[in-house]
């Protein structure tokens, strides 16, 4: 059985912005080099794309009005405003936009952590 008080997180594959949830989790990186866009610039992870269209492509132009720097572990809470199905987006930094294919799992297990403390309450 769960509490009221209790928080669930879910990993999905669906579209997030059809999602009835309470809040959907964003990865965000900051960019560094000058051939990745403008020092400074903000970057979405993988996975966002539909939330970056419901926002008509200015999502990360408005975490960075809201003080969002892509670094490891910050989260920027944003209302969605019913561009997408949930009332909130929290987007959580990841820093630097990994040379890989995606961030290196312990950098994601800690953004999921910071994300779960922001939201919780």
């Amino acid at each position: 059985m769960t509490s009221p008080n209790s928080t669930t997180l879910s990993l999905v594959d669906t579209d997030p912005a059809e999602l009835a949830v309470d809040a959907i989790v964003i990865g965000l990186h900051s960019r560094t080099e000058p051939e990745d866009g403008p020092a400074g610039a903000l970057l979405l992870a993988t996975g966002a794309e539909s939330i970056a269209v419901a926002f008509d492509g200015r999502l990360t132009e408005t975490l960075a009005l809201l003080g969002a720097t892509g670094a490891p572990g910050e989260v920027t809470k944003l209302a969605t405003l019913g561009t997408v199905t949930a009332p909130l987006v929290a987007a959580v930094g990841l820093g630097a936009e990994p040379s890989g294919a995606a961030p290196a799992p312990e950098t994601l297990r800690r953004a999921a952590g910071a994300a779960v403390r922001a939201l919780a309450g």
